[in-house]
């Protein structure tokens, strides 16, 4: 546990004296200023867990900082400690965001159990700040039960008792995300953070600003220092996803934190540790990226420690059945059996969009349900698409490729929706980004000469 940084700001040299000495033996690092300047230059370089805050300085009234204080640093307990004993000054000094208002002389074991008890609510209210970013707890997932399946879930509960860096492979909609997280919840820092980033979403500097975080003044927009995501989840795990579309130079960067454990913030020349577990995911073929040169050779094998491959749909279509009851048991359907014909024309989909886009279909086959029990017709399209997907691989059953059967998917998906992309994209269970990419390679396959 990392030791509590604190800010004495105080004029007087004996107080100042006696707060070090104590509260040095109490575990704290202390650092002091004995004017409002000395301890606004203090706060606006480095980062205090608390400030103790006598509010008569020599060069003003500190009661009037305190909002600006706390505006900008939002997490940093602030407590006024003062000769001042009225009440309306201590009412204004907690409107303004001080955490506590104690009079001199000050019982030193009571200042302790203060600063304990502030830096307590102030750890509260921070994870509170990024619950939004953390991933959300569910329900245990089912997976399936085909041999394919059971042996994913060996390979993850090793990966569960050990705290190496994982990395899952599998196409898009295959689960990656949630075997991660059970990953997690089945680990010993399951009572820790769970922090997910899609590194496809952001770029450069948002990306590592997003990370590692970024000091007061590093750019811009930099109103206030900002803790990156790397020390958010010190002690939990760090989920990256789609990990083979991260710039380069980001690459480098997490490579030497993955190495030592240790990052520094943008804009800042302090160096930050964070005890967090890595798993990685993508999509793409990293050995052959990290051959081509976009992405770092070095970084592949650090994370390719303990890979796992993820199935496609298709290639276990035995778990169709049971992942179709489990989405609709999820959204509290129980019209059971279902029709088999519904069943039927389910399973003979070839769903390359896989678990993602089963889920959407059935979420919008239930909506056209309108509660009354599943058919056909409530998957618009769906038998379709199946009977001529069939009857082209069919014929092509030698010469056809993956590739070549997820464009035509695609290309059917997109005619379907009358060349709406955005529903296309919802209903392949892609996001747009994906949709345009892949029609932009397909665009280019066509124009190149056979």
């Amino acid at each position: 546990m990392k030791t509590p940084r604190l800010l004495i700001v105080d004029d007087e040299e004996a107080t100042i004296f006696g707060y070090t000495r104590y509260l040095t033996k109490c575990g704290f690092s202390i650092q002091t200023a004995k004017c409002l300047q000395d301890a606004k230059s203090s706060v606006s370089t480095e980062h205090f867990d608390a400030i103790l805050l006598d509010l008569r300085l020599p060069d003003g009234n500190a009661i009037e900082w305190i909002g600006e204080l706390h505006s900008a640093h939002e997490n940093m307990a602030i407590i006024v400690i003062t000769g001042l004993s009225d009440i309306p000054t201590a009412v204004k000094a907690m409107k303004y965001g001080a955490h506590n208002f104690l009079t001199k002389p000050v019982n030193m074991d009571d200042l302790v159990i203060s600063i304990k008890k502030s830096l307590e609510v102030e750890e509260l209210r921070r994870r509170d700040s990024i619950h939004q970013r953390l991933a959300p707890q569910k329900a245990e997932p089912f997976f399936g039960n085909s041999p394919a399946i059971e042996k994913i879930i060996q390979y993850a509960n090793v990966a569960a008792m050990n705290n190496t860096v994982v990395l899952l492979h599998g196409e898009t909609g295959t689960g990656k995300g949630i075997l991660a997280r059970w990953i997690h919840d089945h680990s010993a820092r399951k009572n820790e953070a769970f922090v997910e980033v899609n590194c496809s979403s952001l770029k450069g500097e948002l990306l590592r600003s997003e990370l590692f975080g970024h000091a007061k003044g590093a750019f811009t927009s930099a109103i206030k220092d900002r803790p990156g995501l790397i020390e958010v989840v010190d002690g939990g795990t760090l989920f990256l996803d789609e990990i083979g579309d991260m710039d380069l130079e980001v690459q480098a960067q997490l490579l030497k934190t993955i190495e030592e454990k240790s990052y520094r913030r943008i804009g800042e020349n302090k160096v930050r540790t964070s005890d967090f577990r890595l798993i990685c995911a993508t999509n793409r073929n990293l050995t052959e990226a990290s051959v081509n040169g976009s992405f770092r050779k070095d970084l592949y094998y650090r994370i390719c420690i303990f890979p796992i491959n993820l199935p496609s749909l298709r290639e276990r279509k035995e778990d169709l059945p049971g992942l179709i009851k489990h989405i609709l048991l999820s959204y509290s359907y129980d019209k059971f059996p279902l029709d088999q014909k519904v069943v039927d024309t389910l399973i003979n989909y070839p769903w390359p969009g896989n678990i993602r886009e089963l889920r959407n279909m059935v979420e919008r086959g239930l909506l056209l349900a309108q509660n009354e029990p599943l058919a056909v017709p409530h998957f618009p399209g769906l038998e379709k698409t199946s009977s001529i997907l069939s009857a082209e691989q069919k014929e092509y059953t030698e010469t056809w490729n993956l590739e070549e059967i997820e464009k035509s998917h695609i290309m059917l998906a997109l005619k379907h929706f009358g060349g709406d992309k955005y529903e296309t994209s919802n209903a392949l269970g892609i996001s747009l980004s994906s949709l345009y990419r892949k029609l932009d390679k397909i665009q280019q396959q066509q124009q190149t000469p056979v």
